[in-house]
């Protein structure tokens, strides 16, 4: 099974939207897009560590498998 992030899935548990999770990360939102949407362009670990921040899980809970 290839890799997929579940930055979407995680999000929505948590009631947050695109908006919402840009805003947590404090990314931009085109950013926050593509991480929702599993296209980012290229994985960057600090974007990926305030993502996991901003949802309280792990880095790797952003991949597959379930969160803790």
């Amino acid at each position: 099974m290839p890799t997929r992030l579940r930055v979407r899935e995680l999000a929505e548990a948590r009631g947050m939207n695109i908006t919402d999770l840009s805003r947590a990360a404090r990314i931009s939102y085109v950013t926050a897009s593509e991480y929702w949407h599993d296209r980012p362009n290229q994985f960057n670990r600090q974007v990926l560590e305030k993502i996991a921040r901003a949802l309280g899980v792990r880095v790797g809970d952003l991949f597959n498998g379930d969160p803790t």
